[in-house]
Protein backbone atom coordinates (compact mmCIF):
# COMPACT_ATOMS: atom_id res chain seq x y z
CA UNK A 1 0.00 0.00 0.00
CA UNK A 2 1.12 3.40 -0.68
CA UNK A 3 2.49 5.86 2.36
CA UNK A 4 0.84 9.47 1.90
CA UNK A 5 2.24 12.00 3.63
CA UNK A 6 1.75 13.35 7.49
CA UNK A 7 2.43 16.99 9.17
CA UNK A 8 5.22 15.45 11.94
CA UNK A 9 7.19 12.71 9.85
CA UNK A 10 6.19 13.94 6.22
CA UNK A 11 6.55 10.09 5.43
CA UNK A 12 5.81 9.00 1.56
CA UNK A 13 6.10 5.79 -0.38
CA UNK A 14 4.83 2.05 -0.53
CA UNK A 15 4.75 -0.93 2.40
CA UNK A 16 3.12 -4.05 1.49
CA UNK A 17 0.65 -5.77 3.14
CA UNK A 18 2.27 -7.63 6.65
CA UNK A 19 5.53 -5.29 6.48
CA UNK A 20 3.31 -2.43 8.79
CA UNK A 21 5.89 -2.51 11.44
CA UNK A 22 8.28 -1.82 9.54
CA UNK A 23 6.73 2.15 8.47
CA UNK A 24 6.16 2.34 12.30
CA UNK A 25 9.51 1.72 13.66
CA UNK A 26 10.62 4.36 10.11
CA UNK A 27 8.18 7.11 11.12
CA UNK A 28 9.11 6.85 15.14
CA UNK A 29 13.01 7.57 14.29
CA UNK A 30 12.08 10.79 12.31
CA UNK A 31 8.81 12.00 15.46
CA UNK A 32 12.03 11.05 17.91
CA UNK A 33 14.49 13.16 15.86
CA UNK A 34 16.90 10.81 15.64
CA UNK A 35 16.73 10.62 11.65
CA UNK A 36 16.13 14.37 10.18
CA UNK A 37 15.96 12.83 6.56
CA UNK A 38 15.98 9.28 5.53
CA UNK A 39 15.15 6.48 2.96
CA UNK A 40 14.82 2.94 3.74
CA UNK A 41 13.85 -0.08 1.21
CA UNK A 42 13.75 -3.65 1.86
CA UNK A 43 13.72 -6.53 -1.14
CA UNK A 44 12.02 -9.84 -0.36
CA UNK A 45 12.76 -12.63 -2.71
CA UNK A 46 13.50 -10.18 -5.97
CA UNK A 47 10.21 -7.84 -5.04
CA UNK A 48 10.30 -4.17 -3.21
CA UNK A 49 7.96 -4.58 -0.25
CA UNK A 50 9.44 -1.34 1.61
CA UNK A 51 10.40 1.81 -0.06
CA UNK A 52 9.98 4.91 2.19
CA UNK A 53 11.31 8.50 1.81
CA UNK A 54 10.65 10.74 4.69
CA UNK A 55 11.50 13.71 7.11
CA UNK A 56 13.64 17.08 5.90
CA UNK A 57 16.17 17.70 4.11
CA UNK A 58 17.09 20.65 7.10
CA UNK A 59 16.74 20.59 10.52
CA UNK A 60 15.49 24.12 11.18
CA UNK A 61 13.61 25.27 9.46
CA UNK A 62 12.44 22.13 7.56
CA UNK A 63 11.33 23.55 4.50
CA UNK A 64 12.72 21.57 1.78
CA UNK A 65 11.44 17.71 2.17
CA UNK A 66 12.38 14.35 2.32
CA UNK A 67 11.61 12.61 -0.52
CA UNK A 68 11.90 9.43 -2.67
CA UNK A 69 13.90 11.56 -5.44
CA UNK A 70 16.14 12.93 -2.99
CA UNK A 71 19.60 11.73 -2.93
CA UNK A 72 22.14 11.54 0.10
CA UNK A 73 26.19 10.66 0.29
CA UNK A 74 26.18 7.53 1.78
CA UNK A 75 30.41 7.53 2.91
CA UNK A 76 31.66 3.94 2.89
CA UNK A 77 28.17 2.13 2.07
CA UNK A 78 30.09 2.86 -1.09
CA UNK A 79 32.41 0.53 -0.68
CA UNK A 80 30.06 -2.17 -0.79
CA UNK A 81 28.87 -1.38 -4.30
CA UNK A 82 32.90 -1.76 -5.35
CA UNK A 83 33.02 -4.85 -4.40
CA UNK A 84 29.53 -6.07 -6.04
CA UNK A 85 31.07 -3.84 -9.45
CA UNK A 86 34.52 -6.33 -8.83
CA UNK A 87 32.31 -9.10 -8.34
CA UNK A 88 30.63 -8.59 -11.59
CA UNK A 89 33.76 -8.53 -13.49
CA UNK A 90 34.55 -12.35 -11.78
CA UNK A 91 31.35 -13.28 -13.17
CA UNK A 92 32.11 -12.22 -16.85
CA UNK A 93 35.76 -13.63 -16.30
CA UNK A 94 37.81 -10.13 -17.02
CA UNK A 95 38.68 -10.72 -13.14
CA UNK A 96 40.07 -13.37 -11.00
CA UNK A 97 40.42 -13.10 -7.17
CA UNK A 98 43.14 -14.77 -6.73
CA UNK A 99 45.37 -13.19 -9.51
CA UNK A 100 48.22 -10.80 -8.90
CA UNK A 101 46.75 -7.16 -9.37
CA UNK A 102 49.97 -6.66 -11.43
CA UNK A 103 48.67 -9.12 -14.17
CA UNK A 104 46.43 -6.55 -14.56
CA UNK A 105 47.92 -3.19 -13.26
CA UNK A 106 51.49 -3.79 -14.44
CA UNK A 107 52.56 -0.31 -12.78
CA UNK A 108 51.00 -1.48 -9.72
CA UNK A 109 54.08 -4.27 -9.25
CA UNK A 110 56.15 -1.96 -8.06
CA UNK A 111 57.79 -1.52 -4.33
CA UNK A 112 56.99 -5.54 -3.61
CA UNK A 113 53.52 -5.16 -4.69
CA UNK A 114 53.76 -7.56 -7.52
CA UNK A 115 52.47 -10.45 -5.68
CA UNK A 116 49.17 -8.75 -4.12
CA UNK A 117 46.08 -10.85 -5.10
CA UNK A 118 42.68 -8.87 -6.04
CA UNK A 119 41.23 -10.21 -2.63
CA UNK A 120 44.24 -8.80 -0.80
CA UNK A 121 43.09 -5.46 -2.41
CA UNK A 122 39.52 -5.93 -1.66
CA UNK A 123 39.66 -7.28 2.03
CA UNK A 124 42.26 -4.51 3.10
CA UNK A 125 44.79 -6.63 3.13
CA UNK A 126 47.13 -4.88 0.53
CA UNK A 127 48.97 -2.75 3.28
CA UNK A 128 48.57 0.67 1.23
CA UNK A 129 45.97 2.66 3.32
CA UNK A 130 47.77 5.67 2.10
CA UNK A 131 50.47 7.67 0.36
CA UNK A 132 53.26 8.93 1.82
CA UNK A 133 52.96 11.87 0.16
CA UNK A 134 50.48 14.71 2.26
CA UNK A 135 47.57 15.61 -0.08
CA UNK A 136 45.18 18.62 -0.90
CA UNK A 137 41.46 18.00 -1.70
CA UNK A 138 42.67 18.88 -5.44
CA UNK A 139 44.98 16.01 -5.45
CA UNK A 140 42.27 13.84 -4.25
CA UNK A 141 40.24 14.71 -7.06
CA UNK A 142 42.60 14.32 -9.34
CA UNK A 143 42.18 10.06 -10.76
CA UNK A 144 45.38 9.86 -11.73
CA UNK A 145 47.50 11.36 -9.41
CA UNK A 146 45.91 9.66 -6.81
CA UNK A 147 46.32 5.78 -8.59
CA UNK A 148 50.00 6.71 -10.16
CA UNK A 149 50.73 7.73 -5.90
CA UNK A 150 49.37 4.49 -5.46
CA UNK A 151 51.00 2.50 -7.54
CA UNK A 152 54.01 3.79 -6.51
CA UNK A 153 53.55 3.31 -3.01
CA UNK A 154 55.41 0.84 -0.54
CA UNK A 155 52.99 -1.12 1.60
CA UNK A 156 53.47 0.14 4.81
CA UNK A 157 52.94 -3.58 6.60
CA UNK A 158 53.84 -7.49 4.67
CA UNK A 159 50.65 -7.69 2.27
CA UNK A 160 48.81 -10.23 3.36
CA UNK A 161 49.84 -10.89 6.67
CA UNK A 162 47.30 -9.15 8.53
CA UNK A 163 44.11 -6.18 7.53
CA UNK A 164 44.05 -2.43 8.05
CA UNK A 165 40.86 -0.46 6.93
CA UNK A 166 41.54 1.30 3.61
CA UNK A 167 39.46 4.15 4.05
CA UNK A 168 40.23 6.04 1.40
CA UNK A 169 42.41 3.88 -1.29
CA UNK A 170 40.58 1.10 -1.80
CA UNK A 171 38.12 3.15 -4.00
CA UNK A 172 41.14 4.36 -6.87
CA UNK A 173 42.76 1.05 -6.73
CA UNK A 174 39.35 -0.75 -7.21
CA UNK A 175 38.07 1.74 -9.70
CA UNK A 176 41.28 1.68 -11.67
CA UNK A 177 41.29 -1.97 -11.77
CA UNK A 178 37.62 -2.23 -13.33
CA UNK A 179 38.59 0.04 -15.61
CA UNK A 180 41.54 -1.38 -16.95
CA UNK A 181 39.92 -4.61 -17.29
CA UNK A 182 36.49 -3.36 -19.22
CA UNK A 183 36.63 -4.50 -22.90
CA UNK A 184 35.25 -1.01 -22.91
CA UNK A 185 37.88 0.85 -20.36
CA UNK A 186 34.71 2.83 -19.14
CA UNK A 187 35.29 5.00 -15.72
CA UNK A 188 34.66 3.37 -12.73
CA UNK A 189 31.39 5.80 -12.38
CA UNK A 190 29.70 5.18 -16.00
CA UNK A 191 30.47 1.45 -14.89
CA UNK A 192 28.79 1.00 -12.06
CA UNK A 193 25.63 3.42 -13.73
CA UNK A 194 25.53 1.12 -16.66
CA UNK A 195 26.11 -2.18 -14.92
CA UNK A 196 24.86 -1.73 -11.62
CA UNK A 197 22.32 0.99 -11.44
CA UNK A 198 22.02 4.11 -13.23
CA UNK A 199 20.77 5.92 -9.98
CA UNK A 200 24.17 5.23 -8.43
CA UNK A 201 26.60 8.21 -8.66
CA UNK A 202 29.80 8.45 -7.81
CA UNK A 203 30.78 11.71 -9.34
CA UNK A 204 27.68 14.09 -9.64
CA UNK A 205 27.40 14.68 -13.87
CA UNK A 206 25.27 17.77 -14.05
CA UNK A 207 23.55 20.67 -11.40
CA UNK A 208 20.24 18.81 -12.10
CA UNK A 209 20.98 15.93 -10.27
CA UNK A 210 23.20 18.18 -7.25
CA UNK A 211 20.27 19.70 -7.03
CA UNK A 212 18.44 16.44 -5.58
CA UNK A 213 21.53 15.59 -3.34
CA UNK A 214 20.25 16.44 0.92
CA UNK A 215 23.38 18.10 2.89
CA UNK A 216 24.74 16.42 5.45
CA UNK A 217 24.63 16.98 9.66
CA UNK A 218 25.45 16.47 12.52
CA UNK A 219 22.70 16.75 15.44
CA UNK A 220 23.91 18.98 18.59
CA UNK A 221 24.18 17.23 21.52
CA UNK A 222 26.15 16.86 24.54
CA UNK A 223 26.60 13.29 23.58
CA UNK A 224 30.32 12.87 22.68
CA UNK A 225 31.49 11.70 19.49
CA UNK A 226 33.46 8.51 19.06
CA UNK A 227 36.15 8.54 21.82
CA UNK A 228 39.13 7.73 19.90
CA UNK A 229 42.46 7.62 21.19
CA UNK A 230 45.56 8.77 20.14
CA UNK A 231 45.89 8.24 16.53
CA UNK A 232 49.17 6.63 15.02
CA UNK A 233 51.03 8.61 12.26
CA UNK A 234 49.74 5.90 9.88
CA UNK A 235 45.94 6.09 11.40
CA UNK A 236 45.62 9.52 11.03
CA UNK A 237 47.06 9.58 7.16
CA UNK A 238 44.59 7.22 6.52
CA UNK A 239 41.39 8.73 8.28
CA UNK A 240 42.26 11.98 6.94
CA UNK A 241 43.26 10.55 3.31
CA UNK A 242 46.93 12.10 3.91
CA UNK A 243 45.63 15.53 5.32
CA UNK A 244 42.88 16.05 2.57
CA UNK A 245 40.15 15.69 4.98
CA UNK A 246 40.84 16.85 8.57
CA UNK A 247 38.24 15.55 10.50
CA UNK A 248 35.13 18.29 11.01
CA UNK A 249 31.95 18.63 12.16
CA UNK A 250 29.18 18.15 9.20
CA UNK A 251 27.74 21.61 10.90
CA UNK A 252 30.83 23.50 9.30
CA UNK A 253 30.05 25.33 6.60
CA UNK A 254 33.40 24.55 5.05
CA UNK A 255 32.45 20.67 5.46
CA UNK A 256 33.98 18.79 2.56
CA UNK A 257 31.38 16.34 1.90
CA UNK A 258 28.80 18.75 1.45
CA UNK A 259 31.03 20.46 -1.39
CA UNK A 260 29.73 19.58 -4.71
CA UNK A 261 33.46 19.79 -5.84
CA UNK A 262 33.89 16.70 -4.34
CA UNK A 263 30.31 15.17 -4.94
CA UNK A 264 31.74 15.51 -9.10
CA UNK A 265 34.90 13.73 -8.09
CA UNK A 266 35.00 10.11 -8.02
CA UNK A 267 36.22 8.70 -4.84
CA UNK A 268 34.58 5.29 -5.03
CA UNK A 269 35.36 4.42 -1.25
CA UNK A 270 33.42 7.24 0.13
CA UNK A 271 31.31 9.21 -2.08
CA UNK A 272 29.14 7.27 -3.69
CA UNK A 273 25.30 9.26 -3.75
CA UNK A 274 22.11 7.31 -3.76
CA UNK A 275 19.04 6.30 -1.93
CA UNK A 276 18.25 3.99 0.42
CA UNK A 277 15.45 1.86 -3.25
CA UNK A 278 18.54 2.27 -5.43
CA UNK A 279 21.05 0.52 -2.82
CA UNK A 280 18.80 -2.34 -2.03
CA UNK A 281 18.02 -2.58 -5.57
CA UNK A 282 21.49 -3.42 -5.80
CA UNK A 283 22.06 -5.84 -3.21
CA UNK A 284 18.81 -7.64 -4.16
CA UNK A 285 20.09 -8.50 -7.75
CA UNK A 286 23.00 -9.72 -6.43
CA UNK A 287 21.16 -12.76 -4.68
CA UNK A 288 17.81 -12.54 -6.91
CA UNK A 289 15.91 -12.04 -9.93
CA UNK A 290 14.60 -8.92 -9.51
CA UNK A 291 10.97 -8.02 -10.29
CA UNK A 292 10.26 -4.58 -10.71
CA UNK A 293 7.16 -3.18 -11.77
CA UNK A 294 6.71 -5.72 -14.17
CA UNK A 295 9.96 -5.53 -15.56
CA UNK A 296 12.20 -8.88 -14.88
CA UNK A 297 15.63 -9.02 -14.25
CA UNK A 298 18.21 -11.79 -13.96
CA UNK A 299 20.25 -11.89 -11.31
CA UNK A 300 23.90 -10.55 -11.42
CA UNK A 301 25.73 -13.32 -9.91
CA UNK A 302 26.24 -16.93 -10.00
CA UNK A 303 26.24 -18.87 -6.42
CA UNK A 304 29.34 -19.65 -7.67
CA UNK A 305 30.50 -16.43 -7.64
CA UNK A 306 28.90 -15.11 -4.83
CA UNK A 307 30.05 -17.91 -2.23
CA UNK A 308 33.73 -16.82 -3.49
CA UNK A 309 32.96 -12.71 -2.90
CA UNK A 310 31.45 -13.40 0.26
CA UNK A 311 33.63 -16.00 1.60
CA UNK A 312 35.52 -14.59 4.78
CA UNK A 313 39.35 -14.39 4.17
CA UNK A 314 40.09 -12.81 7.85
CA UNK A 315 41.39 -14.89 10.44
CA UNK A 316 39.19 -15.11 13.69
CA UNK A 317 39.58 -12.03 16.17
CA UNK A 318 42.25 -10.36 13.81
CA UNK A 319 42.59 -6.85 14.67
CA UNK A 320 42.27 -4.18 11.82
CA UNK A 321 45.42 -2.24 12.17
CA UNK A 322 44.00 0.75 11.40
CA UNK A 323 40.58 1.06 13.20
CA UNK A 324 42.39 1.41 16.75
CA UNK A 325 42.96 -2.38 16.87
CA UNK A 326 38.81 -3.70 16.77
CA UNK A 327 38.19 -6.94 15.13
CA UNK A 328 36.55 -6.56 12.02
CA UNK A 329 35.84 -8.98 9.20
CA UNK A 330 36.16 -8.62 5.60
CA UNK A 331 35.31 -11.31 2.76
CA UNK A 332 37.61 -11.80 -0.32
CA UNK A 333 35.54 -9.65 -2.84
CA UNK A 334 35.36 -6.55 0.27
CA UNK A 335 31.71 -6.97 1.61
CA UNK A 336 31.72 -6.44 5.33
CA UNK A 337 30.97 -9.95 6.96
CA UNK A 338 28.50 -10.89 10.26
CA UNK A 339 31.07 -9.91 13.31
CA UNK A 340 30.16 -7.60 16.67
CA UNK A 341 30.80 -4.43 14.22
CA UNK A 342 28.36 -5.91 11.62
CA UNK A 343 25.84 -7.28 13.57
CA UNK A 344 22.86 -7.59 11.22
CA UNK A 345 20.40 -9.81 10.18
CA UNK A 346 22.23 -13.16 9.87
CA UNK A 347 25.16 -14.76 9.87
CA UNK A 348 25.72 -15.01 6.10
CA UNK A 349 24.65 -11.63 5.79
CA UNK A 350 27.44 -9.21 3.69
CA UNK A 351 27.30 -5.63 2.77
CA UNK A 352 28.81 -2.60 4.02
CA UNK A 353 27.65 0.16 6.42
CA UNK A 354 28.89 4.05 6.02
CA UNK A 355 30.36 6.62 8.66
CA UNK A 356 27.33 8.17 10.31
CA UNK A 357 25.16 5.54 10.06
CA UNK A 358 23.99 4.58 6.09
CA UNK A 359 23.53 0.63 5.82
CA UNK A 360 23.14 -1.47 2.84
CA UNK A 361 23.42 -5.38 2.92
CA UNK A 362 22.00 -8.26 1.65
CA UNK A 363 20.70 -11.56 3.54
CA UNK A 364 21.03 -14.62 0.79
CA UNK A 365 19.06 -17.32 3.97
CA UNK A 366 16.60 -14.56 4.08
CA UNK A 367 16.23 -14.09 -0.05
CA UNK A 368 16.49 -10.32 1.29
CA UNK A 369 18.20 -7.07 0.79
CA UNK A 370 17.77 -3.81 3.02
CA UNK A 371 18.77 -0.71 2.79
CA UNK A 372 18.91 2.27 5.12
CA UNK A 373 20.26 5.71 4.16
CA UNK A 374 20.36 8.92 6.71
CA UNK A 375 21.56 12.82 6.56
CA UNK A 376 22.31 13.10 10.22
CA UNK A 377 25.06 11.62 10.74
CA UNK A 378 26.04 9.79 14.62
CA UNK A 379 29.49 10.18 15.44
CA UNK A 380 28.93 8.06 18.48
CA UNK A 381 29.65 4.98 17.02
CA UNK A 382 31.72 2.70 14.96
CA UNK A 383 29.85 -0.12 14.14
CA UNK A 384 26.26 -0.79 12.94
CA UNK A 385 24.18 2.66 13.96
CA UNK A 386 21.62 2.55 16.60
CA UNK A 387 18.88 3.82 14.12
CA UNK A 388 19.24 0.52 12.32
CA UNK A 389 20.02 -2.14 14.83
CA UNK A 390 17.49 -0.38 17.79
CA UNK A 391 19.37 -0.07 21.34
CA UNK A 392 16.00 -2.36 22.56
CA UNK A 393 15.98 -4.04 19.62
CA UNK A 394 13.37 -1.90 18.38
CA UNK A 395 15.30 -0.54 14.72
CA UNK A 396 13.83 -1.80 11.21
CA UNK A 397 16.40 -4.62 11.12
CA UNK A 398 15.25 -6.33 14.31
CA UNK A 399 11.42 -5.11 13.58
CA UNK A 400 12.23 -7.43 10.09
CA UNK A 401 12.14 -10.58 12.22
CA UNK A 402 8.49 -9.83 13.55
CA UNK A 403 6.85 -8.74 10.71
CA UNK A 404 4.06 -10.96 10.31
CA UNK A 405 3.87 -10.80 6.74
CA UNK A 406 7.45 -11.74 6.61
CA UNK A 407 7.82 -14.50 9.43
CA UNK A 408 4.52 -16.22 7.87
CA UNK A 409 6.44 -16.39 3.84
CA UNK A 410 9.07 -18.04 5.91
CA UNK A 411 7.67 -20.32 7.88
CA UNK A 412 5.37 -21.35 4.49
CA UNK A 413 8.22 -20.61 1.97
CA UNK A 414 10.34 -23.64 0.76
CA UNK A 415 13.37 -21.28 1.63
CA UNK A 416 12.76 -22.57 5.14
CA UNK A 417 14.46 -26.22 3.85
CA UNK A 418 17.28 -24.99 2.63
CA UNK A 419 18.30 -23.37 5.79
CA UNK A 420 17.07 -26.64 7.86
CA UNK A 421 18.81 -29.23 5.87
CA UNK A 422 21.93 -27.27 5.67
CA UNK A 423 22.19 -25.90 9.13
CA UNK A 424 22.86 -27.39 12.47
CA UNK A 425 20.86 -26.20 15.34
CA UNK A 426 23.66 -24.34 17.05
CA UNK A 427 22.93 -21.91 13.57
CA UNK A 428 18.96 -20.98 14.54
CA UNK A 429 20.31 -20.42 17.83
CA UNK A 430 23.05 -17.83 17.48
CA UNK A 431 20.26 -16.51 14.90
CA UNK A 432 17.32 -16.34 16.86
CA UNK A 433 16.07 -13.75 14.39
CA UNK A 434 15.39 -15.77 12.07
CA UNK A 435 13.06 -17.83 13.88
CA UNK A 436 12.86 -16.92 17.87
CA UNK A 437 10.28 -19.71 18.99
CA UNK A 438 12.34 -22.48 17.32
CA UNK A 439 15.72 -20.85 19.14
CA UNK A 440 13.87 -21.20 22.13
CA UNK A 441 12.41 -24.40 21.33
CA UNK A 442 15.03 -26.01 20.62
CA UNK A 443 17.60 -24.13 23.70
CA UNK A 444 14.49 -25.66 26.06
CA UNK A 445 15.59 -29.37 24.33
CA UNK A 446 19.38 -29.91 23.82
CA UNK A 447 18.46 -33.30 23.12
CA UNK A 448 17.73 -32.79 19.62
CA UNK A 449 21.70 -31.34 19.41
CA UNK A 450 21.97 -34.82 18.38
CA UNK A 451 24.40 -36.43 15.66
CA UNK A 452 21.04 -38.18 13.65
CA UNK A 453 20.16 -35.36 10.96
CA UNK A 454 16.82 -36.85 10.76
CA UNK A 455 15.76 -36.66 14.13
CA UNK A 456 16.67 -32.80 14.02
CA UNK A 457 15.06 -31.77 10.97
CA UNK A 458 11.92 -34.05 12.08
CA UNK A 459 11.94 -31.52 15.06
CA UNK A 460 12.28 -28.39 13.12
CA UNK A 461 9.47 -29.49 10.40
CA UNK A 462 6.91 -30.49 13.35
CA UNK A 463 7.87 -27.26 15.31
CA UNK A 464 7.24 -25.00 12.40
CA UNK A 465 4.46 -26.79 11.34
CA UNK A 466 3.03 -26.13 15.14
CA UNK A 467 3.63 -22.61 14.88
CA UNK A 468 2.02 -22.15 11.58
CA UNK A 469 -1.32 -23.84 12.61
CA UNK A 470 -0.93 -21.80 16.00
CA UNK A 471 -0.64 -18.51 13.81
CA UNK A 472 -3.56 -19.19 11.24
CA UNK A 473 -0.57 -18.40 8.43
CA UNK A 474 -1.49 -18.66 4.55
Amino acid sequence: MSVESNNNSNVFGHVAAGWESIRAVFEQNLNEGLDVGASLCIYYRGECVVNLAGGWKDAKTKQKPYTPDTLQLVFSTSKGIAAAAVALCVEKGWLDYQTPVAQYWPEFGANGKQDIPVSDLLAHRAGIPCVDQDLTPADVYDWNKMTSLLAAQKPYWKPGSGHGYHAYTVGFLVGELIQRVDPQHRSYSQFVRDELDSEFYVGIPDDQVEARVAPLLEKESNIPAANFPPMEPIVARTITCSGAFPMQSANSEAYFFNDPRLHRAALPAVNGIANAHTMARIYASLIDDIDENGQKKKCLLSKKVLALATENVTPENEVDQIMFGLASTFARGGFQLYDNMFNVLSEDAFGHKGMGGSLAFASPSYHLAFAHICNQLNSSVLAVDPRTLGPDSSGPVDTIREARGFTAKMYTNEGIWDLVTTSSPGFFIRNPILFPELARALKRNPQTNMKDPNVYWNFVANHIETVHQAHHYD
